[in-house]
């Protein structure tokens, strides 16, 4: 077949007459054989299967290379060689998502972030890093204010009057709150979250069992109820939804309340689709906090809370759960400054066994009918 020459928007493009059926198809079945090889592999040894959907655009693209292969097959010899050049090209642009997908896993299971960002790269991350080894101003990051022995005594109050909490060591540092019942919690969180705006501190509250419109509709409620002005708050309090990207799927009601929220005038983070996704959120939240902070203040308080993250599990697996407890509560921890919270509805004794292992207190409510004023 003797090659042919097509021009796009002026540009002379060589086709040449040598392009065939077979190494098209032999690269598309190559591809998506790698591809079922790397997801079995992150399903069955790494307990992600939730990253086995990334297959699916790539299936797409198999079928329709496939299929304009086959049919340029029937065609005159002029118009065949135009199919195959679309063909290639469809599989180049299939060959870099390969790319991007196989990169972010890399950076995912390394990092725990659930982004594609040139800026993972390690030599990236070595010199973003090196101007702070070379530096003695302490950065925002780490120089935090201890949470106050006042602040300490009042959130020990809190717990004492709502149920019997376990105090499992001296500092508070973290609270596992076991429920049958997320409303259960809204009073206890509002209460907690009060203690911490008339302070002047920061409130970051992370859910994934309902939209998080339920309770910052509750929590407006609670500080206009007793006298305070909500927009003076709210500026302090920051949100991630890491139930719409799960749960939510197409439903307009979910968009409609995020803007309700953003109404509100809280800041929203929507968190991707993943446990890694929820950590990536939560890592922006921290630096929204950063960003209304004044220019070389230290770190204030912050309250930061996880609601039904387990429900995740039912997507990804308890394994990825129970990496991600394993990752933040020591991790805030060691941040200090952050009182954290994680509540759980539905979630088998041994992970919260898990929980209960690592957080300062332990407090379950599923007996309580309501939590009192």
């Amino acid at each position: 077949m003797p090659p042919h020459t097509l021009s796009i928007m002026g540009f002379i493009i060589t086709i040449p007459g040598t392009i065939s059926t077979g190494p098209i198809l032999t690269a598309t079945a190559a591809l998506t054989a790698f591809h079922i090889g790397l997801y079995t592999l992150i399903g069955r040894e790494r307990k992600s299967p939730y990253l086995i959907n990334s297959i699916f655009p790539i299936l797409l693209y198999a079928l329709i290379i496939s299929a304009i292969t086959i049919i340029s097959v029937v065609l005159p010899d002029k118009i065949q060689s135009y199919f195959l050049l679309l063909s290639c090209l469809i599989l180049a642009l299939a060959f870099i998502h390969s790319f991007v997908i196989v990169y972010g896993v890399t950076i995912r299971f390394k990092y725990y972030v659930d982004s594609v960002h040139i800026k993972h790269l390690p030599i990236v991350r070595y010199f973003r890093r090196l101007p702070q080894k070379f530096s003695h101003k302490p950065t925002y990051a780490h120089n935090p204010i201890p949470i106050p022995a006042k602040l300490e005594a009042e959130i020990i109050e809190l717990l004492n009057a709502i149920g019997k909490p376990v105090y499992q060591e001296k500092i508070i540092k973290s609270l596992a709150v076991n429920t049958d019942h997320l409303n259960k919690c809204n009073e206890l969180l509002a209460k907690l979250g009060w203690l911490f705006l008339k302070n002047d501190f920061t409130v970051q509250y992370l859910t994934a069992s309902r939209h998080p419109i339920e309770f910052i509709d509750y929590f407006k409620k609670y500080i206009e109820t007793a006298g305070n002005n909500w927009a003076e708050y709210a500026k302090k309090i920051i949100v991630i939804d890491a139930y719409s990207p799960h749960f939510g799927f197409i439903d307009s009601i979910y968009e409609k309340k995020t803007q309700a929220l953003e109404g509100l005038n809280i800041t929203c983070n929507t968190s991707k689709m993943t446990f890694a996704g929820m950590h990536n959120a939560a890592t922006r939240a921290f630096k929204d906090i950063q960003a209304r902070s004044e220019k070389d203040s230290p770190r204030k308080p912050t309250l930061v809370i996880y609601e039904g993250a387990y429900a995740l599990a039912d997507l990804e697996s308890p394994e990825q759960y129970r990496i991600f407890i394993r990752h933040v509560l020591p991790s805030e921890r060691m941040w200090d400054s952050m009182f954290t919270v994680f509540v759980e509805s539905y979630i088998p004794e041994t992970d919260m066994k898990l929980i209960s292992s690592y957080v300062s207190i332990k407090l379950d409510v599923k007996n309580n009918p309501t939590i009192e004023e």
